[in-house]
């Protein structure tokens, strides 16, 4: 039974505010690392008295909400900014959004968002609703002077809104296709075990059904990360107008050796090599990179025999900076 529900997040959001998570306080080193590791470019230092935000996304990922870091609808950040969370409710129709703390009934599991509440500006804090109490609503926040707690807050003037994501929500692009004019990367999910099995290129090991199983398991553990964290992007390849619906191969991001530079791969069959396939793949997978995950660094490398790949990573616009000891090239993209 799927458990991804408002009463889940508020149970889980509870617990969080209550380790408590911290900053770097009171002669103690920060623990915030589990908050922060969904935004691979962050680091402790930086997240430090700014992870209000950062705490609600975690509970959301953690009570089974799928939601990329920087959905489509939120322009001037990611979701560890607050108005990052205004910006998705008022863009998405699915998701509920009330402004104000008048004629609104929040709930357990509600995302609350506040204004001037420790600075003298918008956006300047949140949190979730654990309990409604009338006049007050209990709630789990982050960050509160750089400590997580739960804490009543009155409904008044400094609550700006309130955001009800529904019961098993997952952000809807991450169920749909990457499409470009002749190439379409169908994002890998938990029922294309028979599509994996059936498909995966003739020219390496075979996947038994359960190996496949295992294999998406541990790719979809949060969408785009694994259980660890580390990014791992999977998607199936397929062609466009040139050969409608044909299926070439694979490709995607493993971030498993180094989330905050995943190494891009290319596993397209030997019939679609050498014909700009494997260049379109990693441009998207770049854009992917950059767009969804906020990554600054992309790695990249490839066996010196297999000339297509590291054409495709050049074409792509990865640059070569270096070979293994036995000659394989080496390849990076960075945001300028």
């Amino acid at each position: 039974m799927d458990n991804t529900t408002r009463k889940h997040l508020a149970e889980v959001a509870g617990k969080a505010a209550q380790i408590p998570f911290h900053g770097d306080m009171e002669g103690k080193e920060s623990n915030l690392e589990p908050i922060i590791r969904f935004f691979p470019n962050w680091t402790l230092r930086e997240a430090d008295g700014l992870w209000c935000a950062a705490f609600v996304y975690y509970c959301c990922r953690e009570a089974g909400f799928e939601i990329p870091i920087r959905p489509d609808e939120c322009k001037t950040c990611h979701l560890a900014g607050c108005i990052a969370w205004e910006e998705l409710a008022a863009g998405n129709p699915r998701i509920a959004y009330h402004q104000g703390s008048q004629g609104f009934v929040p709930e357990a599991g509600d995302i609350v968002l506040y204004d001037r509440v420790f600075e003298n500006r918008e956006h300047d804090h949140i949190g979730i609703v654990l309990e409604n109490r009338g006049d007050t609503i209990l709630a789990a926040e982050g960050n509160i002077h750089n400590k997580s707690g739960i804490i009543e807050r009155p409904k008044d003037a400094h609550i700006r809104g309130v955001i009800r994501i529904p019961d098993g929500y997952k952000y809807r692009r991450m169920m749909m296709d990457y499409q470009t004019e002749n190439l379409i990367l169908h994002f890998v999910t938990e029922g294309d075990v028979s599509e994996v099995v059936r498909t995966w290129p003739s020219d390496h090991h075979p996947l038994s059904d359960a190996e496949a199983r295992e294999a998406i398991a541990y790719m979809r553990g949060n969408y785009g990360r694994n259980t660890k964290g580390c990014i791992y992007h999977l998607c199936l390849a397929m062609c466009g107008k040139d050969h409608p619906g044909t299926i070439m191969g694979w490709c995607g991001l493993d971030g498993s050796r180094n989330q905050a530079e995943p190494e891009i791969f290319i596993l397209l069959d030997e019939a679609y090599r050498n014909q700009g396939y494997g260049t379109q793949c990693v441009k998207e997978l770049l854009r992917i990179a950059v767009e969804e995950y906020a990554l600054n660094s992309v790695h990249g490398g490839c066996a010196k025999e297999n000339v297509a790949s590291a054409r495709a990573m050049e074409k792509g616009g990865m640059v070569q900076y270096g070979t293994e000891e036995n000659g394989d090239p080496l390849f990076r993209f960075c945001v300028k």
